[in-house]
């Protein structure tokens, strides 16, 4: 399936079909939407291992990086940055620094209302995701008019800039969280039976907490910064793969990057077509395309319940 996307993404844009092109334009729209195409495979592969992880932590299947405001808290330090006028190295410590210190305020609050059920780790997060989401509006208050359109658009989610070297940044970061998950696979599916039991097994809870808070921060700083807020991505694939599969974090893992990467490459494609010339935000059409499945999702573990 990923494989066809690909070879869709690579002959279908704006511009028309490859095939319908002059030769010379060719090249130029192989690379233009290479790049792009290899950059949604990157941030929907790396989503969905966030996404599997935090649902793991949080031991709760309706999670991920955009719904507890993780990438919106990278996408306010990005914008201070850029107020500030600080580099770009500053502005990666700084998105990763906020999105470290939701992640951490969450795990603290979810150990203090352990009792209260599940829900309220959603809740916090819908909370915190509107807090951030006016401190954000007020950051781009602060901007300039000039600056404003082209930050708008790409904190809504974009493949359209995509370059070598950002590919190559993703990639990374998505090899290290999913080099992470499988050494800790065992540690994790223990996780899910909760802190204590997974104490009582042997598995230091609150260290392997505190390496996938940290490593989560950091690559979900990479992936706002390099294609901006994307939701229900990281929610969406490891739930339908943990809905429908069984077998612990060694099965969950392939699979989830691999339903990952297909969600985003065809968020893309339909990004680029829906209103073509224009172009949807990626964040707007992975949306539309999550919010019925999150619901959905709900209203069935609801049934599985009661």
């Amino acid at each position: 399936m990923t494989s066809v996307l690909l070879l869709w993404a690579l002959d279908l844009g704006p511009a028309g079909h490859l095939w319908g092109v002059h030769n010379l334009a060719v090249g130029d729209l192989l690379q233009l939407r290479g790049w792009r195409s290899l950059l949604a495979l990157a941030e929907g592969s790396a989503l969905a291992a966030c996404g599997l992880v935090m649902q793991s932590l949080f031991r709760n299947p309706l999670v991920d990086a955009s719904l507890l405001g993780v990438s919106q808290a990278a996408a306010l330090g990005l914008a201070l940055g850029l107020v500030v006028g600080w580099p770009v190295a500053m502005q990666h410590l700084l998105a990763a620094g906020c999105a470290f210190i939701v992640l951490t305020l969450l795990m603290g609050l979810m150990r203090q209302f352990r009792y209260a059920g599940l829900g309220l780790v959603l809740l916090l997060g819908l909370a915190l995701n509107a807090l951030l989401g006016a401190g954000l509006q007020l950051m781009l208050a602060w901007m300039p008019a000039s600056a404003l359109q082209g930050v708008m658009g790409f904190l809504q989610g974009s493949f359209a800039q995509a370059g070598g070297q950002d590919v190559l940044v993703v990639w990374g970061s998505t090899l290290v969280m999913v080099l992470a998950i499988y050494h800790y696979r065992r540690q994790l599916d223990l996780m899910l039976l909760g802190s204590e039991a997974a104490r009582t097994a042997g598995v230091d809870s609150e260290q392997l907490q505190a390496v996938f808070i940290l490593l989560s921060a950091v690559v979900v700083a990479i992936l706002v910064r390099y294609a901006g807020v994307i939701g229900f991505v990281g929610m969406m694939a490891p739930a339908l793969v943990r809905w429908r599969l069984s077998g612990g974090h060694g099965v969950w893992l392939p699979w989830s990057l691999w339903v990952g990467a297909s969600m985003a490459l065809l968020a893309d494609i339909l990004a680029r077509t829906l209103v073509a010339p224009a172009e949807l935000p990626v964040g707007v059409v992975s949306s539309l395309l999550g919010a019925p499945v999150f619901i959905l999702m709900l209203f069935s573990l609801r049934w599985q319940r009661t």
